[in-house]
């Protein structure tokens, strides 16, 4: 299993994201400031110069931003979008500096993991009166699911730029393990616990070949993908939720969830599932050493390379649990607008500019980017690239459930606590018998705390 975390690693993320008190004092101790040579232009730039909207680039995604800021460029004269490029694992600490200094760019990527607790601490600018006075095109193309679960207390503070079923919503396959071990490929009749059948029966680990893997342990969004998949048919059964409607439980001892986990774990204990010892360089899957991998629908695109000659990868959407109900999670990246910004208009423009239909597609056909809008999900030559996007779309539009956000806006606090005990089980130190009190407990400590206090207002 990849993303282990040590100790210190804990430590040092905590740190890094900037969460908790040390990062609440920073932002609290630090006002705004209240003018600056971008405020001296004007909003309408009525100098005549030229209006310069920074663009917080994420690391990860320069070649399908820069596309984005170089076509909008092409079509304005007044208005310049200027790409600075902040490497992904930084954004959210430069995010929070920038904006206590006043130098926080226009335009701002984040994730659901911390969209909505800066949404919380005024870092984003709502979005809603732009949407209504001036709306990008086709604004229901947006999936109207992933839209409503990015609202903070009724409010809309991004555009999205990608949204996916789940961070684990697709099931590959190396074909030529499956053959060589005499079983039949998945079909749309398949369910988790098929699949857990055929995995047994691939395993050998004698010669390095596990059967499945699926990164469980790393955080709750990739939890949910599989733990919602339990229980009735129905998105009204909400007991396969890690953290409950009111982000106030964490529901690992509960049934359904306290069923999953042990059957998740039971496949690492006999193998069936890697440890995080048994990494390669490569990755296990790209090497051809397991037999069914789940993972996020834009990896097909990586792993028809990465598997070269060697062997052949089969895909479907992930398969249902035993009782047919699908697992799903909104989880994604967006865009918003800095609410210091002195150029609201500008910035927006270049917003939707970042999250039009022309830049979805492009970045689905030329990158592993997911989309955020139907279109691109149901655009021919996206899914001559990737298939997976438009077996995706029923599930986006009937299945698609909410981020596991606690309701303290605390989940990187969370989710690293989560996946630092839940190392020592899936590692073999622990059982899950004895340890999974203490997990529990330890969540749900911090899903018991405060709300941090806001930066400003």
């Amino acid at each position: 299993m990849k993303n282990r975390f040590s100790r210190r690693n804990f430590l040092r993320g905590t740190v890094a994201l900037g969460f908790g008190a040390v990062g609440s004092s920073l932002l609290s101790a630090c006002a705004p400031p209240t003018s600056g040579t971008a405020a001296e232009v004007g909003e309408s730039g009525a100098t005549g110069e030229v209006i310069e909207i920074r663009v917080q680039t994420p690391g990860n995604r320069i070649q399908e931003t820069e596309f984005s800021i170089d076509e909008f460029n092409k079509r304005q004269g007044a208005i310049v979008a200027i790409s600075e490029t902040i490497p992904y694992n930084e954004l959210v600490k430069k995010t929070e500096v920038g904006f206590v200094s006043g130098t926080l760019q226009d335009c701002v990527y984040g994730h659901n993991k911390w969209y909505k607790f800066n949404a919380y601490r005024g870092v984003y600018m709502g979005l809603d009166e732009l949407i209504d006075s001036n709306p990008p095109d086709d604004f229901a193309d947006f999936f109207p699911l992933g839209i409503e679960g990015l609202r903070f207390e009724g409010t809309l503070y991004c555009l999205p730029s990608i949204i996916k079923p789940g961070p684990v919503s697709a099931l590959y396959w190396n074909k030529n393990l499956l053959a060589d071990a005499g079983i039949d490929e998945p079909d749309d009749t398949w369910t988790l616990m098929d699949v857990e059948e055929a995995a047994r029966a691939v395993t050998d680990p004698d010669n390095g070949i596990f059967g499945f893997e699926c990164p469980f342990d790393s955080d709750l969004h990739r939890l949910a993908c599989i733990t919602r998949a339990f229980g009735d048919p129905t998105t009204a059964d909400k007991r396969g939720w890690p953290i409950d409607e009111e982000g106030k439980k964490f529901r690992l001892l509960e049934p359904l969830i306290s069923d999953a986990m042990p059957w998740l774990i039971n496949m690492v204990n006999d193998q069936v599932m890697p440890r995080g010892a048994d990494d390669i360089e490569g990755g296990l899957f790209d090497s051809g050493r397991i037999a069914f991998q789940i993972a996020s629908i834009g990896e097909l695109v990586r792993y028809n390379e990465t598997s070269g000659d060697r062997f052949e990868v089969g895909y479907m959407v992930q398969p249902p649990g035993p009782d047919g109900r699908r697992g799903s999670c909104i989880e994604g990246n967006q865009w918003m607008l800095n609410s210091q910004t002195a150029q609201v208009d500008g910035a927006w423009e270049v917003l939707k500019a970042l999250t039009d239909k022309e830049s979805n597609v492009w970045g689905a056909v030329n990158s592993t980017k997911i989309p955020a809008r139907k279109s691109a999900y149901l655009d021919p030559k996206v899914n001559e690239v990737n298939p997976l996007y438009g077996l995706s779309v029923p599930i986006m539009e009937e299945w698609l459930e909410p981020f596991p956000m606690v309701w303290n806006l605390r989940y990187n606090e969370v989710f690293q606590v989560y996946a630092q005990e839940l190392a020592f089980v899936v590692e073999g130190e622990k059982s899950w018998d004895e340890y999974a009190n203490t997990i529990y407990d330890k969540v749900q400590e911090i899903v018991d705390e405060d709300r941090p206090p806001k930066a400003i207002g």
